[in-house]
């Protein structure tokens, strides 16, 4: 019994170690204003840990803007007030935060605003996962644009030649996937080409619904969007894609991270990205800004290239960049549909392993496009 709970205890500090860092332990903490020892530190569970770290370190960042004068932001939400959230719910509770907090400091005071990057860019991990186009990206090399050969910018008759996606073990699987919220007359199709999936994007996209418990999070996403319209439209300017076809990536690639880079969320700027597709952007040295690095993801993912940026085909285009892999379980892709009537639960939790449980807390690219096309702001281009 002794050497179980010693292992127990070794096991815990080796998972505290790992996910929020060895000063945690060796030294006492003081999480909001209250002094806790190091040894009652190692015994806090993992979870509930990292969620008290995390809401620690963005109230006292909110102190210090304040005590610094920096002025509020309109994109501010929740400021001062106690977070209460549980590990599903953090990052939708947090996000407004951290990003209202990087555009107050980003202008006046830029050691705040990157301590609120790094925030970000660490939560951004706990949701972003490796997109199937870049599975195969060999990590530590440099592309140049001619290199890249990704589905959402290939033929429908190079799409069918694609592998398809291994059926999983059952040792993988969380149980069997939730009946979808589909018309059951009319099933989500399997298919991976363009033709067969261009009237179900339609579809879903005419028939999509905010669920009423994301409505005030989904409200926030189109402020920050139109908010940052005037950056996302500088790009646009210089690679032919379409400013809110920047935005939605930026939420889903980066959390609106202007302190990160475009292609996979990456803190700071000021380094070439760590993470698939890493060493980018090539020629980069500080001090380096976002619009610059947005560029280089979007030359090298293909999709400056592009012509065609109607509704369907830019719904495809995210769908093959981000994989297929949830139309085997007859369940909408979350990237997409996400905090609307066609998406419930069910998410990839790792590499290859399923979980019919799991739940996307990020909304979805055809979500925030449908709120900008609501809002009047993108005027689709016809099929």
């Amino acid at each position: 019994m002794g050497g179980n709970g010693y292992r127990k205890r070794e096991f815990l500090k080796a998972a505290l170690i790992s996910t929020v860092g060895a000063p945690l332990l060796a030294q006492d903490q003081r999480l909001f204003g209250v002094k806790v020892p190091k040894e009652l530190m190692q015994f806090i569970p993992v979870k509930p840990l990292n969620i008290v770290v995390t809401v620690d370190r963005i109230i006292r960042l909110e102190g210090a803007a304040d005590r610094k004068g920096l002025p509020d932001s309109p994109l501010q939400r929740d400021k001062g007030k106690r977070i209460i959230a549980s590990e599903e719910s953090l990052y939708q509770l947090v996000l407004p935060r951290l990003v209202s907090l990087i555009d107050r400091s980003e202008q006046l005071d830029i050691g705040l605003a990157d301590e609120a990057g790094s925030l970000l860019a660490e939560l951004h991990s706990t949701q972003h996962a490796l997109p199937e186009a870049l599975v195969n990206f060999p990590i530590g090399i440099s592309y140049s644009q001619s290199d890249i050969r990704f589905a959402s910018i290939l033929p429908a008759a190079a799409m069918q030649a694609l592998p398809t996606l291994p059926t999983l073990p059952p040792d993988v699987l969380e149980g069997k996937p939730e009946q979808s919220t589909l018309q059951p007359d009319i099933p989500l199709s399997k298919a991976k080409d363009y033709a067969t999936l261009k009237p179900e994007y339609a579809r879903l996209f005419q028939t999509a619904v905010i669920r009423p418990e994301h409505r005030e999070s989904t409200d926030w996403h189109l402020e920050m969007m139109r908010r940052s319209k005037p950056r996302y439209k500088v790009v646009s300017e210089d690679t032919g894609v379409p400013w809110y076809f920047i935005a939605v990536c930026h939420a889903l690639e980066s959390s609106f991270n202007f302190r990160a880079h475009l292609h996979n969320g990456d803190f700071p700027l000021s380094a070439r990205t760590r993470q698939v597709p890493a060493g980018r952007p090539l020629k980069w040295l500080p001090p380096s800004d976002w619009e610059s690095s947005a560029r280089d993801a979007l030359r090298l993912l293909g999709f400056s290239s592009q012509v065609d940026w109607s509704l369907e085909r830019t719904l495809f285009r995210l769908e093959a960049y981000n994989g297929f892999g949830y139309r085997p379980y007859s369940v909408a892709s979350p990237y997409l549909w996400s905090f609307s009537n066609h998406y419930t639960r069910g998410k990839y939790v790792a590499d290859g392993k399923w979980s019919s449980n799991a739940r996307s807390q990020q909304c979805g690219a055809a979500v925030m496009l449908k709120l900008l096309a609501e809002a009047g702001e993108i005027e689709w281009a016809k099929a």
